[in-house]
């Protein structure tokens, strides 16, 4: 098997965009959460009006930004821009360019294009949750409200399809490789960034951009969660609305962005004299077959897609050294989670810190296990363990109602509140998604 290492973090978040602006908030703990401004309903029809948007956002600032890139959703304007970032962050060029007919009147360029040695075996695999609603959801209004599709724009529909995200990247940086999305839900970005691994272990690609991105903070979509109780609605207090494994936890908060890292085969990354902050070595993932919404209660499959990521890693439970856990801050999700870690580590669940960075930039559903990969590979650059902010109470009383004999208590070492000064070479990053969909990355630091 050919190795797969990381050389490339863009974050695009609530906390910042960029490695060192994210970083800086992601190891104090430090949200960005508020109350929504829906500006084309009346937020008071919500029982939940808590979210972490990203505020003024302005890709400008980063780069030339071409208009028609600016047709696209939201969620694909952060995928543009994560994979930008990633791309520089890894030390590649990434030049203006054009498509052979010229930069646009104002100059500026129509794509970008980057210094890969072959454009062929470069892929893009993103996983994305929502389609793009920014997009859809007014054109289907205007279509309604004029009787049909006169005044609609042209651009809907391949704008607003949930491929569209993964396409743009593509096609604005000219890589002709794989062009895949990955929609699992809330585990659609650890299934990428496992999908490419395979795919460059197994020598179809030699780097593949991957990770996630969403923009659910949508009227429409808000609803969605909002109406089954998914979501927290600590209205008087959205700072600490997001509380992973406290007992007063009622919901995750909705958040949006996109976690967008470059991972390349080790010798393609030598051969450039890049840094590698770390390598990908184990992928498991599985389906629990059990609820399109609630976790199977006996997680029986949750913790096989652990296992298998341990094993393909060739490691033991006693060399994990941290879990970046998916800790969502739902009442199901959090104790389900914690009795998984028991399952599979034993009594050393007890001893391997776990913490939860949906606690400080909320639940980015597609984007979610990009972000959290990049915290945890900064994490073993810096040396500091990222908090579980807003863990004031653990939840040790828990009882299972389908399953009251299983120890599903919340009381292993979250990490609460401030953050953890440790080397860790070796890593898990769990999601857990609607629909039962599992995944876990097994992440080491680089050793030539």
């Amino acid at each position: 098997m050919r190795r797969v290492v990381i050389t490339g973090l863009g974050p695009v978040s609530s906390i910042g965009i960029g490695k060192e602006r994210f970083w800086e908030n992601a190891k104090e703990g430090n949200g960005c959460f508020q109350n929504t401004a829906f500006q084309d309903v009346e937020v008071e029809q919500y029982k939940s009006r808590v979210c972490s948007p990203i505020n003024d956002f302005s890709p400008e600032e980063y780069l030339e930004y071409p208009k028609k890139m600016k047709r696209a959703g939201i969620a694909a304007q952060y995928a543009l821009l994560g994979a930008y970032l990633a791309f520089r962050d890894a030390g590649f060029e990434v030049e203006p360019a054009d498509s052979g007919n010229g930069k646009t009147r104002s100059g500026v360029p129509n794509f970008y294009r980057v210094n890969v040695p072959d454009p062929s075996r470069c892929g893009v695999i993103l996983g994305q949750s929502t389609i793009n609603p920014d997009v859809l959801l007014p054109q289907h209004a205007k279509f309604l409200r004029d009787r049909g599709p006169k005044r609609l724009n042209p651009f809907t529909l391949p704008h607003s399809n949930i491929n569209a995200s993964a396409t743009l990247v593509s096609e604005w940086f000219f890589l002709k490789g794989t062009n895949l999305t990955v929609a699992t839900a809330c585990a659609s970005a650890a299934h990428s960034i496992g999908m490419a691994a395979l795919n460059i272990q197994n020598g179809m690609e030699d780097l593949v951009i991957t990770g996630g991105t969403d923009a659910p903070i949508d009227s429409y979509f808000f609803s969605g969660f909002d109406i089954i109780n998914a979501i927290s609605c600590r209205n008087d207090d959205p700072m600490t609305a997001s509380r992973p494994w406290d007992k007063d936890r009622d919901g995750f908060v909705v958040g949006e962005g996109a976690g967008i890292l470059v991972l390349e085969e080790l010798g393609h990354a030598r051969r450039r004299g890049a840094w590698i902050y770390g390598e990908i070595t184990g992928f498991g993932f599985t389906a629990d077959a059990y609820n399109i919404v609630a976790p199977d209660p006996y997680a029986t499959a949750g913790i096989e897609a652990v296992k298998r990521a341990l094993a393909m890693a060739k490691v033991s439970k006693e060399e994990i050294e941290y879990i970046n856990a998916h800790g969502t801050s739902t009442v199901l999700n959090d104790p389900n989670e914690s009795y998984i870690m028991k399952q599979v580590f034993g009594e050393r669940a007890y001893r391997i810190p776990i913490s939860s960075s949906k606690s400080y930039f909320g639940h980015t559903l597609g984007a979610a296990g990009g972000l959290e990969t990049i915290v945890t590979m900064l994490t073993m650059q810096h040396g500091v363990i990222t908090p579980t902010a807003n863990l004031f109470h653990p939840d040790l009383d828990y009882t299972e109602t389908a399953a009251p004999q299983l120890d599903k208590r919340c009381d292993l070492d979250f990490v609460p509140k401030k953050s953890r000064k440790k080397d860790v070479g070796l890593a898990l990053k769990t999601s857990f998604g609607f629909g039962g969909q599992n995944g876990a990355l097994v992440l080491k630091r680089y050793l030539p």
